[in-house]
């Protein structure tokens, strides 16, 4: 039986938060993919018993599309032998809906990528990689909001779509204190109501805007 490099790549950074590349492999049997799979649901059905409201379902193509592109995009920080102008045909979008079930199954792995970017930018803050991340990170915002992201890049189309993504948003507004985001019209109110009462020991930079109202 051949290495299961990726698997283990993405096992180990869900299980431990950190990176291991076991040598430079980019590519994969279907049987590894399937057994990925099969290992992210069950970490998806783990975390969403915490989940508010009503919990999509977990949807496999975007959690495999996000494992995949946090393998890639550590493999070319290591080991890099494309040229800048071909880095581009090693990312594919997502071909599916933006919905609750996308965002919240590719957030399994992409929620790793601000950390990802970080480092890169340490390593070579002109690197090409670096703005096909940056257009990774503000398409799928959930994952990246510890990241410093343009607000006027962001889409807040689905926002209303589902209670239960909107809440898990709103917690990670206030858990990063990300004091844009929490004045943008699609998440005002949402992260007042979520503050409540307690607004001014959990938030106080939060409330002193909404003092102003």
């Amino acid at each position: 039986m051949s290495q299961q490099y990726f698997l283990q790549m993405i096992q180990h950074l869900r299980e431990c938060e950190e990176v291991i590349l076991y040598q430079k492999v980019m590519s994969w049997e279907k049987a590894e993919e399937q057994e990925l799979i099969d290992f992210l649901s069950r970490e998806y059905q783990n975390e969403s018993l915490n989940y508010p409201y009503q919990v999509p379902g977990f949807n496999s193509d975007a959690a495999l599309w996000a494992a995949k592109t946090i393998y890639l995009a550590a493999q070319l920080i290591l080991y890099r032998d494309q040229k800048e102008t071909d880095l581009g045909l090693l990312f594919t979008d997502f071909e599916g809906d933006l919905d609750a079930s996308t965002i919240l199954s590719a957030d399994l792995c992409l929620r790793f990528l601000p950390d990802m970017l970080f480092q890169l930018k340490v390593i070579d803050s002109q690197d090409g990689l670096i703005e096909l991340l940056e257009a990774i990170a503000h398409k799928w915002h959930y994952s990246a909001m510890r990241y410093s992201l343009e607000i006027d890049r962001l889409s807040f189309e689905w926002m209303d779509s589902d209670t239960c993504l909107k809440q898990l948003y709103v917690n990670r507004i206030i858990e990063y204190k990300k004091l844009k985001l929490a004045e943008h019209p699609a998440c005002y109110e949402a992260v007042k109501s979520s503050l409540g009462i307690h607004g001014e020991q959990l938030w106080k930079e939060f409330t002193l805007v909404t003092d102003y109202e």
